[in-house]
């Protein structure tokens, strides 16, 4: 028996439930920024650009620096990086609350994105080192609940925050940093570093380039999927991704295995991260803004209508673990997952036009179900087929690879149903006899209700505005359908690349490596 497996021994039964922890930190944290930017563009007087350019940017930080930073974890203890990341969120958080002007709320996110990425990189990569290969998946399950029950709980704390005082709400992450940085000496070990001689920095400044570039492009898709300001972010990225995975596969002495991308078993990890992200995505996202221009919710409401989707997912993570702690496949997993996620959102197509709750809770409730137990396969195969020497950097990709998912199904969706509505809302008024001149001016009006929440007060305001309630609703279901068969062709794919099964999973540290262990 290894010194690493023994020390297992010593491990508390609460490290992986501080670990989710560690993702809800992370995830809450854009959700609170989203809420606050309402108050904040406001306060710091930002344009529409500058606010939407503001509103990505903490993602966009995340998903660029989060390999690296699973490096870094990997070169200089895991748990030092998730400490001193802690303190990177946190002073983020506070440059972003005390920022005189749009440019230092923008370097504060920037600062937030790269410091809680760290944190949840290095979280989820934790869960290898401290738990048995044959426990891993519990665990998964595990993490997955609890990092969606403190998210609901922070984001709620949060928003709460955020109705007072803008400011105020970034002081909410602080504290649960400071929470982490007490309790991470405490419950989780000092598990071994791995030496080695490069850090590739041309890799890591391609990739983050590329990454940028794509994932800016895309979340511009929504304004526009002709514009330079679209097609040339994406371009250029593109550019960067295939020269990153030249030079990595050409490079000796590469720091990231870009060979991986070849495993039927990473490849069918993907495929399930695209569930939940892309599912995720769409089904949230989507539904609540249903709620809120169909069914006039307020925030407070449509917090509590998400509850029965989020509370299925929390279930669903801690059953999806144990059951396939006690033998259940991830291909099994995942492709249920990724059926009930497709059910889900074709009965959320079905009910569209309800307008109460109880209209919505099958699909809301399968729909949260699937995903999350596509969720842990997901993270488990990553874990899993992560190669001892570069278990930071594969580890820390799971969040990478989710949030270009999750974007696209954001913008896609967002793009068809502005697409349809305002092509059936254009067809109704026709249909009606409003004169062609007059079309626009009814459009804008539509516009100006979905941006800002005002009424219109002419009658060919409102006249524009029944008709796009009516287009939308359809918009969303059409939506809706199109997305599930998404994901049944992506569970489809998984099924087919585990056709020969999933592997041996790799140790957790390479055997015979140079490595500095301290006991915990």
């Amino acid at each position: 028996m290894t010194s690493t497996t023994a020390s297992l021994k010593k491990i508390s039964p609460l490290a992986i439930p501080l670990l989710g922890f560690f993702g809800a930190v992370q995830g809450a944290s854009p959700n609170i920024a989203s809420t606050a930017l309402v108050g904040a563009s406001r306060s710091l007087d930002m344009t529409g650009s500058v606010q939407a350019l503001a509103a990505s940017m903490q993602t966009l930080a995340i998903a660029a620096s989060v390999i690296t930073t699973g490096l870094l974890a990997d070169r200089f203890g895991r748990r030092l990086v998730l400490m001193v990341a802690l303190v990177v969120g946190a002073v983020g958080n506070l440059i972003v609350m005390v920022s005189p002007n749009p440019a230092i709320y923008m370097a504060g996110m920037i600062v937030v994105g790269i410091g809680l990425g760290a944190v949840y990189g290095s979280a989820f990569g934790f869960i290898k080192s401290v738990v048995k290969p044959e426990r891993l998946a519990g665990a998964m399950g595990v993490f997955m609940a609890t990092t969606m029950l403190f998210t609901v709980i922070l984001t709620f704390v949060g928003g709460t925050l955020a109705a007072g005082d803008w400011r105020t709400a970034y002081l909410l992450i602080p504290g649960a940093c400071i929470i982490g940085l007490v309790l991470t000496p405490v419950l989780l070990p000092k598990i071994p570093k791995m030496k080695g001689e490069s850090f590739d920095l041309l890799g890591q400044v391609l990739l983050a380039i590329g990454i940028i570039g794509v994932l800016y492009g895309i979340s511009q898709l929504a304004k526009s999927l002709t514009s330079p300001g679209t097609l040339v972010p994406i371009a250029v990225g593109i550019v960067m991704l295939a020269s990153f995975a030249v030079w990595e596969r050409r490079y000796a002495r590469h720091f990231f295995p870009i060979e991986i991308l070849r495993s039927p078993v990473f490849l069918a990890a993907l495929c399930f991260g695209f569930i939940y992200n892309f599912g995720n995505s769409v089904s949230f996202l989507q539904l609540t803004n249903l709620w809120q221009y169909i069914n006039g919710l307020t925030t407070s409401k449509v917090a509590i209508w998400q509850l029965p989707l989020l509370f299925a997912g929390i279930v669903s993570g801690l059953l999806t673990g144990r059951m396939m702690s006690k033998g259940v496949s991830n291909r099994a997993a995942g492709v249920t997952g990724g059926i009930l996620t497709a059910v889900g959102l074709v009965l959320l197509a079905v009910f569209h036009s309800s307008t109460s709750i109880v209209g919505f809770l099958p699909g809301a409730i399968l729909g949260g179900a699937g995903v999350v137990m596509a969720a842990v396969p997901f993270g488990n195969l990553i874990l899993r087929e992560a190669p001892a020497d570069y278990l930071g950097p594969v580890s820390s990709s799971r969040t990478t690879f989710g949030q270009f998912a999750y974007t696209l199904g954001f913008s896609l969706s967002t793009v068809l149903i502005d697409r349809l509505t305002v092509g059936g809302t254009t067809a109704r008024l026709e249909a009606a006899g409003v004169p062609a001149n007059q079309l626009s001016t009814g459009i804008d009006a539509v516009t100006a209700y979905a941006g800002q929440g005002t009424r219109p007060t002419t009658s060919l305001g409102q006249e524009a505005l029944t008709a796009a309630s009516s287009s939308y609703g359809g918009a969303f279901q059409t939506t809706m359908l199109l997305t599930a068969a998404a994901v049944l062709a992506a569970s489809g794919l998984a099924w087919w690349l585990l056709r020969k099964g999933e592997g041996e999973p790799k140790p957790a540290h390479p055997e015979g490596a140079e490595l500095e262990h301290v006991p915990a």
